[in-house]
């Protein structure tokens, strides 16, 4: 039988089509509900701004709901699913879809339902109480009283959720806990195996160390939240093998938020975990001295990348490390204003993996060991070689990174101009 309207479309083409809709309009959707849930924690209900967002955030929905005719907002791991479409992840929407993600995991939220009929009052009044809770303590009822308060005030079309959790997922929670465990724990063995090596003057096994990041790299890939977890636990006399390790993981994990391949991840988790290795050249005294460095024990300190380039130039006889890692280990203490050190004789563009690098460095000074605290104190520069204002600017500039602000002026500032990873000088 034929008919005088348009060829109808297969299913997979219907499929494909609902899905490209729910990904641009999901990500619309969740952008808007950001900038609702932020304006109305910075300002007041009537002003101007937060009515805006408000407004934004009813049209959007209303958009949506006139194709879909509901809406399920749902968590699964790092990921959100509008109407089991999933979200991608950009440079451009990372920041909004981490907000949400956590405001949400915050309020004990795991899905979010709104139907057909909802009228602005109502979002205001979710937008507001999902502040109100987010702020509060996570408990297992929370969830449940945040939706007695949507219904007590009246909001019939929007409801909220536990997350889904099985006896089979707290299980296997509980088993990449553990293997996060072994991985973090051979890690650090690893890294002080082989710096003690090569403080030692003894063959490095560098096998042992690109199996490590293997491992890590798959770890990070897999259940990050397990892995990063693990790099708030300090042990004072293991600082130099942590600190490495620590920088490896949240290196991995930023270069997988920019989208670099698993191959690409391992070269940076080699260099990342390499970037100190010059350090295995300094005088125990000085690295472990507590208190201030006299001006000829900075200059020692300050030596530490050019002794990580010729330690691993060293090194490739042995095993494959990467040409890349010798730039990071040199450059990883440069800033992109080539203020920082060693001194360049020209101008020059740092690595992606240097300023990655760099970054992950710095978040994971504020967590350093007793002994770094003690010589911050009372030096202009602390043990990483970072000034104090540079430690409280790291989590600003991993935002910038991330949201491609224009104000971003850290390390990473050359390379937001330039927009997707593929265009990354590695």
């Amino acid at each position: 039988m034929t008919g005088g309207g348009p060829p109808r479309g297969s299913i997979a083409e219907t499929v494909q089509t609902t899905d490209g809709f729910l990904r641009h309009a999901g990500r619309e959707f969740l952008v808007v509900l950001y900038t609702a849930v932020r304006s109305l924690k910075l300002y007041p209900l009537e002003n101007a701004q937060v009515q805006k967002a408000l407004d934004d955030l009813t049209a959007t929905t209303k958009h949506l709901l006139d194709v879909e005719k509901e809406i399920e907002l749902r968590l699964q791991g790092e990921f959100i699913f509008v109407n089991s479409t999933r979200l991608r992840l950009d440079l451009d929407n990372y920041a909004s879809f981490s907000h949400i993600l956590g405001v949400l995991r915050q309020s004990g939220i795991g899905a979010v339902r709104i139907d057909e009929g909802v009228e602005r009052k109502q979002l205001q009044i979710f937008v507001a109480l999902l502040l109100s809770y987010a702020a509060k303590e996570v408990t297992a009822t929370k969830v449940f009283e945040l939706a007695q308060k949507l219904s007590d005030a009246g909001v019939t079309h929007i409801g909220v959720e536990p997350p889904l959790e099985t006896d089979e997922d707290t299980e296997d929670e509980e088993r990449q806990k553990e293997a996060a465990k072994r991985t973090y724990a051979r890690s650090v063995a690893v890294t002080k195996e082989v710096i003690n090596s090569i403080r030692m003057g003894r063959t490095a096994n560098v096998k042992k160390v690109k199996r490590a990041v293997q491992a890590i790299v798959d770890q990070v890939l897999n259940n990050e939240a397990s892995l990063m977890g693990l790099t708030t636990l300090r042990d004072y006399d293991e600082y130099t093998f942590t600190h490495s390790v620590n920088v490896c993981i949240f290196s991995v994990a930023l270069g997988r938020k920019l989208g670099l391949t698993k191959l690409q991840l391992y070269d940076l988790g080699m260099a990342a975990l390499f970037h100190d290795v010059g350090k295995s050249r300094v005088p125990l005294e000085v690295l472990n001295k507590q208190g201030g460095l006299t001006d000829e024990e900075w200059r020692i300190m300050q030596a530490h990348p050019w002794l990580g380039v010729l330690t691993l130039f060293g090194l490739r006889g042995y095993g494959e490390i990467p040409y890349r890692g010798m730039i990071v280990a040199y450059e990883h203490h440069m800033k992109t204003d080539l203020t920082g050190y060693p001194k360049s004789l020209r101008p020059r563009e740092l690595s992606i993996y240097s300023k990655i690098v760099a970054v992950a460095d710095g978040f994971d000074v504020p967590r350093r060991s007793r002994a770094a605290r003690c010589r911050r104190q009372s030096s202009p520069l602390d043990r990483e070689g970072h000034r104090p204002h540079q430690v409280r600017d790291q989590r600003q500039r991993l935002l910038c990174l991330i949201t491609r602000s224009p104000r971003a002026g850290g390390p990473f500032g050359a390379m937001q101009e330039r927009g997707a990873p593929h265009s990354y000088r590695t």
